[in-house]
Parts: structure tokens; sequence; C-alpha cells
């Protein structure tokens, strides 16, 4: 007979936006702190996304996408 009782577990909890987006850019109040959160199960994806907000963030210039991710205050 096949023993079926697990004999250990796991188990993860998942925090969401009401978007269901990452929270990607700086942090209101400490624009030089930059929060990269929130991917879900699209972590490969979001993150060249906030690789690409962020290092345009430290460099000075803009990303196209920025504000979609933004903390939203």
């Amino acid at each position: 007979m096949l023993d079926t009782m697990a004999r250990f577990a796991w188990s993860g909890s998942f925090g969401v936006t009401g978007t269901g987006l990452p929270i990607i850019g700086s942090v209101p109040g400490h624009p030089r702190i930059h929060a990269v959160m929130g991917y879900g199960g699209n972590g490969i994806t979001f993150s060249q996304i906030a690789c690409e907000i962020v290092s345009a963030s430290i460099t000075g210039a803009q990303d196209a996408d920025a504000d979609l991710f933004a903390f939203k205050m």
C-alpha cells in the first residue's frame, strides 16, 4: 500500500496592489531611495521594467512607463 500522507508542507503569501502591477520607483519624500516590489508571478518581466525605470531615474532621464508603476499617494 502506498503511503500518501504529507510529511512536510509549504505555503507562501503574496501581497498585491489594487491594479495587480508592482510598485517601482523612488520612495515619496526620499528621491534617492528606489523601491522595486510586488512582482507576484511575473518577476522576470517586471524586473526588466524595473531596471529600465530605476536606471532612468538615477541618470535623470524619464521612462515612459514610470507613471504606471509609481507610488500612488
